[in-house]
């Protein structure tokens, strides 16, 4: 349905204007095509308006699934054209099997009215220009060293070999037009709509991962750490200082900021300790993503970061050394010392952990870097270092690196073409991992592809499964090693239970004997917190335990060893567990 064409003339303007009194003016002709042009867009705008609200509406009325599939068939629709609901080939647009579990009602509605209005990065469009001045826009299908694939509008793959290319923008618009919904009655969407929400996962149970995950009768509280006045611009980190009590040093994403937020009897005190703006790069999700201290921190002012760049046209994640000043008060300022580049094929998928173990070295996640589904196998592809956990020694340095590779790392003497960081492989996108204080075992939580989220107990030399395996389930023979062995998560969850884990910390505090030794853990996207316990890497028990008022990007523990949460939208949260029990 197109919008109602605006017919304007200058003489009719001018007879207004001047039976209102108003003194004739002359204007030039752009002028008068621009007035023209404004007024059409108004008149069209207004239009559109009216009819998504008048499809909006409708579509929150149950219709026909069974209509609504014909729909999603037709041509007239194009749903085919970049969306499977069966999987097999990778197209430009998500695969929809679970996204009736994925998304409500209302979300459905949104996704298709209004395409570029929350738009995952995994599917913005890459407009690629060209040497000889053309150019070609699609959803990054695969790059390899001689040429980018892409899905272009119409499902199909176009090839440019990379000699070709000048240049590559991003986007975070979709290669779904707006207004696509107009070749389809209002009827017939809401039919589709009705469709695409029965699409959903079947709730089969398996050990590790129940259909229906109870919730404890007292949730666990919530509470802000801070005033509403010390809110942070998104947030993605937060660590105790060491050498200190009750101050931490909070990571911002976007900004690339780190500040210092003391808790103080006289009032908390929020300083900035360094700003990052000046060597990463920052976007929707690229930034600043981790802080790591050294386990001697007070004595050689020494601190870690994961960031974001982008040179000469390629982005990574790296890995960087920076100092405080003697008094630890702030970032000491200058170049950051490079450790460690991870050039991507993509710019998703990057893991963005960093952290030291219990054995004194740094540990990294690093993402499959994409694209989705990772066809390459970069997960199980040991030549490099995406979809694995790394392990350096930053205290020495070996073999021509600004590190050591620890002697017990499984390539350490392997030599080419095995790289010698890889601790333990097999990983999609790592986002945040820990340690047990007690027993040391650290925990991974794993972002999954269409179907899974999943935490995971690694140990050294294991093989974690992605992409032949997502969660318990199999993913893809494609990369499969013959005799290899694979480990299983320790638990695994649904897309009606959430989208983006976000992994936490055992906990080890003293408010709930209940919850000791209970790993506490949360989604991105619903918001939902759970804690789980097992044995042997086996699970015991799994429970609902609370809600984040905002989507919780990591966590962190205080200095009485109770739990923190950083809330993405700029707040921290302590978890209040005195009232609840975990049972």
């Amino acid at each position: 349905m197109a919008p109602v064409k605006q017919e304007f003339h200058w003489s009719d303007m001018e007879h207004k204007r001047n039976s209102a009194g108003l003194s004739s003016v002359r204007c030039t002709s752009s002028a008068v095509a621009l007035l023209a042009l404004c007024l059409a867009t108004s008149v069209a705008a207004q239009d559109d308006n009216e009819l998504t609200t008048r499809y909006r509406a409708a579509a929150m009325k149950s219709g026909d699934a069974d209509r609504g599939k014909v729909v999603f068939e037709s041509k007239e629709s194009a749903c085919r054209k970049c969306h499977t609901i069966t999987g097999g080939e990778r197209l430009a647009g998500p695969n929809l099997a679970v996204i009736g579990d994925k998304y409500t009602r209302e979300q459905l509605i949104v996704s298709v009215l209004e395409p570029n209005a929350n738009i995952h990065p995994d599917y913005a469009a890459l407009t690629v220009v060209k040497k000889n001045g053309t150019t070609q826009s699609g959803v990054m299908r695969r790059r390899s060293d001689t040429e980018i694939e892409l899905f272009d509008a119409e499902g199909k793959t176009i090839s440019i070999p990379l000699r070709d290319v000048e240049e590559e923008q991003r986007s975070t618009t979709s290669l779904m037009p707006s207004g696509l919904f107009k070749t389809v009655t209002v009827g017939q969407f809401t039919d589709l709509i009705e469709y695409l929400s029965t699409l959903r996962q079947e709730a089969q149970s398996l050990p590790g991962m129940p259909a229906e995950i109870m919730e404890v009768a007292n949730p666990i509280r919530l509470v802000p750490f801070h005033s509403e006045q010390m809110r942070f611009d998104h947030p993605v980190w937060i660590i105790a200082k060491p050498g200190t009590r009750n101050t931490y040093l909070v990571v911002e994403q976007q900004t690339r900021k780190i500040w210092q937020l003391e808790k103080r009897e006289d009032g908390d005190r929020k300083t900035l300790f360094g700003d990052l703006s000046h060597e990463a790069i920052t976007g929707q999700f690229e930034g600043v993503m981790c802080l790591a201290p050294h386990p001697e921190f007070t004595e050689n002012r020494k601190y870690y970061l994961n960031y974001h760049v982008r040179e000469e046209g390629v982005f990574s994640p790296v890995v960087v050394e920076r100092r405080a000043t003697e008094d630890l008060s702030r970032d000491a300022g200058g170049a950051s010392r490079r450790l460690l580049r991870i050039p991507q094929p993509t710019d998703i998928h990057w893991g963005g952990m960093l952290a030291f173990g219990p054995d004194g070295y740094l540990y990294i996640g690093a993402g499959d870097a994409g694209p989705q589904e990772d066809p390459d196998g970069h997960g199980q592809d040991l030549k490099l270092l995406l979809g694995k956990i790394l392990r350096i020694d930053v205290d020495h340095e070996s073999g021509g690196r600004p590190y050591a590779i620890p002697e017990t790392n499984p390539f350490s003497g392997a030599g080419e073409p095995f790289r010698p960081e890889i601790w333990a492989w097999g990983f999609r996108m790592p986002w945040r991992f820990s340690w047990d204080l007690v027993t040391k075992d650290l925990w991974v939580g794993d972002i999954g592809q269409n179907l899974f989220e999943e935490v995971s107990m690694p140990r050294i030399s294991e093989n974690h499964g992605w992409n032949v395996y997502e969660g318990f389930t199999p993913f893809s023979d494609r990369y499969r090693r013959a005799d290899e062995v694979f480990t299983p998560p320790v638990f695994s969850y649904r897309r009606r239970h959430g989208v983006s884990v976000t992994g936490g910390h055992v906990y080890r505090g003293k408010r709930s004997p209940s919850y000791v030794g209970a790993y506490i853990f949360s989604d991105f996207e619903s918001r939902r917190i759970w804690a789980l316990t097992q044995h042997d890497r086996q699970l015991v028990k799994v429970r609902q335990v609370g809600m984040c008022p905002e989507k919780p990007a990591s966590f962190g523990i205080d200095s009485d060893g109770e739990l923190l949460i950083v809330g993405y939208e700029g707040t921290i949260y302590s978890l209040v567990l005195d009232d609840s029990v975990f049972e």
